[in-house]
């Protein structure tokens, strides 16, 4: 049976993570406490850290062996993503920690398909979340004091963050009864007449999902692709590769055409918005020819 995970780091998070638990138990939620501690392992835990760390591909003792915590806490991360991967029990997840603790975290929530419920209590929520959310679905709570010990502040963030993931594992989204395949449509601003005219021709016999070529717009596109939600992709706008070569803020990583060639989803690309590199203030503009406009600066 389907349960919300309720992960993180039992060693040094104890009493927050447990308390996580403890609110989703009372909401009626089952639950699986996934220890990611180094240090110790958890009594209470249903998934130890050792059940973690033998996901990594040099073994257990890569994770648990490390003299490092540093390098026990990354290798204990790569081990946590495969570990998710491995798993069709989770119906939703929820942790919480400081900026350590979130990245831990976070990139096996990534992994998650989108739809699964993800919500995170982290310390840096107030922040650029960018890297932690990635093309995903996470829902980041900033946790307001420390997550260091229970107050009348952490109880009352950790208990809506719990309640929070509650309501979504208790009332999933309905199934669409839309038949219609669904086909990622990429655009931009100077690409967006020819994307408007292309989903008027489309939407009568498909879904049409627009993603905004911003970066995190084509790794969204890819992150569905690979979850088999998008049957076809229209790739009108690629300006994502020019930043990504040139060094712009709207880079979507080198992998950008990844889950495309991969899985060999029908493709059509075309070379929309290639002559524009994006970039932030004007000083964050390389001095070369050319003309710099707006505050969210595109150099052409």
């Amino acid at each position: 049976m389907a349960t919300a995970y309720v992960v993180g780091t039992l060693d040094t998070k104890g009493p927050e993570i447990r308390y996580l638990r403890d609110r989703l138990a009372a909401a009626g939620v089952a639950t699986t406490l996934v220890d990611l501690g180094i240090k110790s392992d958890a009594p209470d835990a249903d998934v130890t850290p050792r059940d973690v760390a033998q996901h990594h591909p040099d073994g257990a003792g890569a994770v648990l062996g490390q003299g490092d915590r540093g390098a026990a806490v990354t290798a204990m991360t790569e081990a946590f993503e495969r570990f998710v991967r491995t798993r069709n029990d989770i119906a939703g997840m929820v942790s919480a920690g400081g900026s350590g603790g979130t990245a831990l975290v976070a990139p096996a929530m990534r992994a998650l398909d989108v739809g699964v419920p993800k919500v995170l209590v982290s310390t840096v929520a107030s922040g650029n979340v960018a890297p932690y959310v990635g093309p995903s679905d996470i829902c980041m709570m900033y946790s307001v004091t420390d997550v260091q010990g229970l107050n009348r502040i952490s109880r009352t963030v950790l208990a809506n963050a719990a309640h929070g993931l509650a309501g979504m594992v208790a009332n999933p989204v309905p199934q669409a009864v839309e038949s219609k395949p669904a086909v990622g449509i990429t655009m931009f601003g100077v690409t967006t007449t020819c994307v408007q005219q292309v989903i008027e021709r489309l939407e009568g016999d498909y879904d049409c999902l627009v993603f905004h070529a911003t970066g995190t717009g084509g790794q969204s596109m890819e992150k569905l692709v690979e979850s088999g939600l998008v049957t076809y992709v229209i790739d009108i706008t690629t300006t994502e590769v020019c930043d990504e070569l040139i060094g712009g803020v709207f880079s979507a990583g080198p992998d950008r055409f990844g889950a495309i060639a991969h899985t060999s989803v029908p493709y059509v690309g075309s070379c929309g918005a290639l002559d524009m590199v994006n970039f932030g203030a004007k000083d964050t503009v390389p001095n070369t020819t050319g003309t710099a406009t707006s505050t969210s600066t595109t150099r052409r």
